[in-house]
């Protein structure tokens, strides 16, 4: 009871708490609202209307709140404004362009449904639109491969050029429409980076075959791209190999020109751009142009000769990753970086800064090319990652439930696992931040598209920030006008007075405050309850509140009475605000992905969402994201932890799942990865070692951590794993792992042996389950029939002593003498017990309901006939069991004075447990107790008043009865 008491208060102070909040931010945004004195002001405060009626027309006399919410306009409706006055922009949308999902060979594909649609759009408010991709089949690929040509790479030139063949009939599995390309790259011919001495400019260095390397250069497009398969092979086998002074090489260079270079190299607009690069060294960036004297920051054009050689590549710094990014992203390209184990981690911090790109680890002289890349285009075609042009002021989101049709629609912009056919629905949410001041830009144009391809879905704005009647040549802008007196405009219902006039009608000039003060100051007032004028916050002139001005010329106040200011909202870190967003009028209009009362909790769920794998749980299922971050709970005293909350310090186990995998495939070659023949994407450091160390002190110091996992054939395998370096932006992490050599596997299970003792083990429990119950019941059988014995030898017994005393009984009250009234008594008693034949079981019957009603004659006595009965029986059983004799079917017994008749022994019992044994003599109506049937039971029948003696008897029975009932 308490606990259901304390849930009803909980709830009841939850629901007053939730309706608090909804009247404070109705009467925040009521009061934002009506702040606004302009129609282009209200219309740029979101879920706000304006009205443009001119005093003139109205009729009554109160005055008129210009801007109101949607919802007080909605509750008040023609009593607040007449509707040809009400100016409010909903959001619209028209769809320009709008062709269903194909995919047919021989025709372009269509991936992207809507093509192009047009949407007005008010500050503020947020928008959906559906945009579907489904991926096509067949869809053309132009594979661009960029290598380092520097000495060092001379065996994986050799390698690529042998497997230039395989590499396009793998990329031929994959789509028909393929074509290949070729170029190389080494670094910018100027010291520091290349030696500039003659000799080294013709031959910087000898090649392992002994022949001198070709003169340096920066970058060469060796081979557009073409479908012809063995001049790739001949171009890569005669691409020629030189060499630089410094470690780093100038592949942004290189890249730079592969990406914006289009139609030199040869990208087809419908089509998959991937390029490869693959180096075994660093790389140059901005800034290191400067070592050399280049200070010309790079152009991002193409600059390519006649021949395919970067010809400004002495006249411009290398381009930065910043601007890389940006033309991968605007020209689609897919990068992946193809470099050897020892520099996989610099460029997976690359990879992470360029859009669309990958990272794989070159193996055996390239000799897994063919494999990496086929792998990555898998990667790259079985996902979609949508991506967007917009401009500043635009805030877009993206939910999707990607193949979960009845899933959680979560807020992502990747989904994975699609093939050709299925269909990825995306709902984005655009959101207009601020109206630009110059109108110019009220009108913007974006795309929103799938990363790597070219088709998109083209938006055309236009950011509704002004009204139409704030126009000249519209019939609510009207200058001169009567309403204003002749001194000012009338702009949507309001007067803009000319210069040197104020007032609400433009009727005060210069320095006077007006002939009647006290209409003025009601007009500076709320309401006739507030006594402070303009809020004390302003000057009451003409009517009209002229708000303070403050030191600070960025701190206002506003408002038609100065309610509002833009600097008395809550701080966070000592800004209001938190400094992203805006006060206004006391509350904060925080920027996009931003809330809280201070604009200090993001209202995004993607930064709590893993980036990678198969969880897409928020915090990984373990938490809740509370301002865009996690906060993991704590089950059964277990506190987990982590950026996602997937890292758990009190479980020795928690990577054990991770990494088990790869352990068993690399120490026992075992598992779904040794299955798989993918050992090789295990990029930890494991050792195998006779016993794994147990020592929790430095376990702990060191941060390491002891798994046992079952693997393959129930074999349970034990190993250690601690950190060993973090890859990169901490999602992929390299550990440390101890392997124990020998797995512990179970003893087989004899099945047979096992199956056989489970028969016999059966059959001897049964056996014995048998012989018990055999004994038992030969016992119990002995038992019953020896009490039977007993019973019956005791019923013998109490029959012929009852016989006895009946018969005396009736001898003694027989006359000699008087046989000659024999047959006449014989007649009358016949008569007599069929007059009264009905009555006896009624008595009887009435005598059994005051016995049960005492409680008496609770129980059954079961009747098994007059040998049954005992001499010894008290009063109650005896006629209890004369009850129960008589009323066992529930009805009247047909012939009830046989019965009677035929159990006579129990009423002599009862005259002998009575006491009634004493003779009584009395005239009496004759009783059919000793009918013709008992007589014959008795041999013979009382011949001198036999019913005396049994009347007496029944009457004394009957005070024996009500004694027993007492």
């Amino acid at each position: 009871m308490a606990r259901r008491t304390t849930i009803i208060v909980y709830l009841v102070l939850v629901t007053a708490h939730l309706f608090v909040a909804a009247v404070s931010q109705y009467r925040d945004r009521e009061s934002l609202c009506e702040s606004r004195q302009t129609c282009a002001s209200c219309l740029q405060t979101p879920r706000c209307v304006w009205c443009s009626m001119t005093a003139s027309t109205r009729n009554v006399s109160t005055p008129l709140l210009r801007c109101v919410s949607k919802q007080t306009y909605l509750k008040e409706g023609n009593f607040w404004c007449q509707p040809s006055a009400v100016i409010d922009h909903e959001n619209t949308m028209d769809i320009l362009e709008n062709q269903q999902l194909s995919s047919i060979k021989g025709k372009d594909p269509v991936q992207v449904q809507p093509q192009k649609i047009r949407l007005h759009l008010r500050s503020g408010e947020e928008y959906r639109v559906t945009m579907k991709y489904s991926q096509a089949e067949d869809y053309p690929v132009d594979l661009y491969y960029l290598m380092d040509l520097s000495a060092s790479m001379e065996p994986y030139r050799d390698k690529l050029s042998k497997l230039g063949l395989q590499l396009a009939e793998a990329m031929q599995k994959l789509t028909s429409n393929f074509r290949i390309g070729f170029g190389s790259f080494v670094d910018k011919v100027v010291l520091p980076m290349t030696s500039t001495q003659p000799d080294k400019l013709e031959s910087p260095c000898i090649l392992k075959t002994g022949k001198p390397c070709a003169p340096p250069y920066d970058y060469k497009n060796q081979m557009p791209l073409t479908e012809n398969i063995a001049l790739f092979e001949d171009q890569v086998q005669a691409a020629p190999v030189s060499g630089n002074l410094d470690g780093p090489e100038g592949g942004l260079d290189a890249m730079m020109q592969v990406i914006v270079c289009t139609k030199e190299i040869g990208w087809r607009q419908k089509a998959r751009h991937l390029i490869v690069f693959s180096t075994d060294a660093i790389f140059h960036i901005a800034g290191d142009g400067k070592l050399a004297g280049i200070i010309e920051p790079n152009d991002c054009k193409c600059h390519l000769d006649e021949n395919g050689f970067y010809t400004y590549s002495l006249l411009q710094d290398y381009p930065s990753i910043s601007q890389l990014n940006r033309k991968a992203r605007e020209h689609n390209m897919n990068i992946i970086f193809a470099v050897p184990d020892h520099k996989n981690a610099t460029y997976q911090r690359l990879s992470r800064s360029i859009s669309g790109s990958s990272t794989g680890t070159l193996e055996n002289d390239s000799q897994n090319v063919v494999g990496l890349v086929s792998s990555e285009y898998e990667k790259l075609v079985d996902s979609v990652t949508i991506i967007d042009t917009a401009p500043k002021m635009i805030d877009v989101k993206y939910f999707s439930r990607c193949l979960n049709k009845t899933g959680e629609l979560l807020e992502r912009q990747e989904c994975e696992g699609l093939r050709v056919g299925n269909i990825i629905e995306f709902e984005i949410v655009l959101k207009v931040v601020e109206c630009p001041k110059d109108p110019k830009d009220w009108y913007q144009t974006m795309e929103i598209k799938p990363r790597g391809l070219n088709e998109s879905l083209t938006i055309e704005f236009e950011i509704i920030c002004d009204c139409p009647c704030e126009k000249p040549g519209h019939p609510g802008y009207q200058p001169n006008a009567i309403e204003c007196k002749g001194k000012g405009t009338s702009v949507c219902g309001v007067c803009s007075c000319n210069s040197g006039f104020y007032g609400k009608q433009c009727e005060c000039e210069g320095s006077d405050i007006g002939a009647d003060q006290s209409n003025s100051m009601t007009d500076c007032k709320p309401d006739n309850l507030t006594t402070e004028i303009c809020s004390g916050h302003g000057t009451c002139k003409c009517g009209v509140c002229d708000c303070d001005k403050r030191s600070n010329p960025q701190e206002l106040f506003y408002g038609k009475y100065c309610e509002c200011d833009n600097f008395s909202c809550k701080r966070s870190g000592g800004q209001v605000c938190g400094g992203r967003g805006k006060c206004e009028c006391g509350t904060c209009n925080c920027l996009p992905g931003w809330g809280g009362e201070t604009c200090d909790c993001k209202e995004t769920n993607s930064t709590c969402i893993p980036p990678s794998g198969e969880n897409v749980e928020i915090c990984s299922g373990r938490g809740n994201c509370i301002c865009g971050s996690c906060h993991c709970h704590e089950r059964d005293n277990i506190r987990y932890s982590g950026q996602y909350c997937e890292e758990c310090p009190t479980c020795p186990g928690q990577r054990c799942e991770e990494l088990k995998d790869c352990v068993e495939c690399v120490a026992y070659n075992t598992g779904p990865l040794a299955k798989n023949g993918k050992c090789d994407l295990c990029m930890h450091e494991i050792d195998i070692v006779d016993t794994v160390e147990e020592d929790p002190t430095k376990d702990e110091e060191a941060d390491a951590r002891i798994c046992r996992t079952p693997g393959d054939a129930g074999c349970t395998f034990v190993f250690k794993y601690q950190y060993h370096r973090a890859g990169t932006g901490g999602d992929i992490k390299i550990f440390k792992i101890q392997a124990e050599q020998e797995r512990a596997c179970p003893t087989p299970i004899n099945v047979f042996g096992v199956a056989l003792g489970v028969v016999i083990s059966t059959v001897i429990i049964g056996f014995l389950i048998l012989l018990i119950w055999k004994i038992l019941t030969i016992i119990h059988d002995k038992r019953e029939y020896a009490k039977f014995e007993k019973e019956r030898a005791l019923a013998k017994w109490d029959r012929y002593t009852c016989i006895r005393s009946i018969k005396k009984f009736a001898v003694e009250d027989e006359r000699p003498g008087k046989e000659q009234k024999k047959n006449e008594r014989e007649r009358e008693r016949e008569r007599e017990r069929e007059r009264q034949s009905d009555a006896i079981p009624r008595s009887v019957q009435s005598i059994s309901v005051q016995l049960r009603a005492r409680g008496v004659a609770g129980r059954r006595v079961k009747h098994v006939g007059f040998s049954k009965f005992r001499a010894q029986a008290t009063h109650a059983n005896s006629l209890s069991s004369l009850m129960s004799l008589n009323n066992r079917t529930g009805r009247k017994a047909r012939k009830p004075e046989r019965d009677f008749c035929r159990n006579r022994d129990l009423w002599s019992l009862l005259l002998l447990g009575s006491g009634c044994g004493r003779r009584r003599r009395q005239e009496a109506t004759p009783n059919p107790l000793c009918g013709s049937s008992a007589s014959d039971k008795l041999n013979e029948c009382p011949r001198k008043r036999p019913t005396i003696r049994v009347q007496a008897v029944c009457q004394i029975s009957n005070n024996s009865m009500q004694e027993i009932i007492r």
